[in-house]
């Protein structure tokens, strides 16, 4: 991004309880529109781990705190929506890991991680339809996965770190267009 439309001195330093997780294939992590490596600068208590980089191994239960309740981010029928209610029966810290792909990538992830596939799985509730006008969305109800985190952190840790999330991303989708001279208005 040009200099004069960076968003490096608008993201904020959360540092939360709940630790991010975020698991990003090899191709998507060098991505410049990636969204999720936003989530991970803004969240102090998080690790991006590189799937399908054989020089950089990852053991994924290296990365979940003992202590905390571990739970994983994925739009799946059988997933728990994640409400104010459930979080109110976890009386320990979170960790939320999060396949960063789409829908298809981040399946395939789940299923080739057995420590992945074992964690209960946790889904947000439908809201508002993606913000992210930079790539095209197949589905519906897809989001991109800052999106997802930002609204699964304001269940988690509360709304106003909801909207600092969500202020970041779309500065992000605004100067990205905006570099491409697409013109947004207000």
């Amino acid at each position: 991004m040009k200099r004069d439309l960076c968003i490096c001195s608008l993201i904020p330093v959360l540092d939360l309880e709940t630790k991010l997780v975020m698991i990003v294939g090899k191709r998507e992590s060098k991505v410049p529109t990636n969204t999720g490596r936003l989530a991970a600068l803004a969240l102090t208590n998080s690790v991006t781990l590189i799937r399908g980089d054989q020089d950089q191994p990852y053991d994924l239960s290296e990365h979940l705190p003992e202590g905390h309740f571990h739970m994983l981010l994925y739009p799946s029928p059988e997933a728990i929506v994640l409400t104010p209610e459930f979080m109110a029966a976890i009386d320990r810290p979170c960790t939320l890991v999060v396949p960063d792909g789409n829908w298809r990538q981040a399946n395939k992830m789940r299923h080739r991680d057995p420590v992945m596939e074992a964690l209960p799985i946790v889904k947000i509730n439908p809201g508002t339809p993606t913000q992210y006008r930079v790539r095209k969305e197949s589905q519906a109800e897809g989001l991109a996965t800052i999106e997802a985190i930002a609204r699964a952190f304001g269940v988690i840790e509360g709304i106003e770190v909801q909207n600092q999330l969500e202020a970041l991303f779309n500065a992000m989708v605004t100067r990205t267009l905006a570099s491409r001279g697409v013109k947004i208005e207000s």
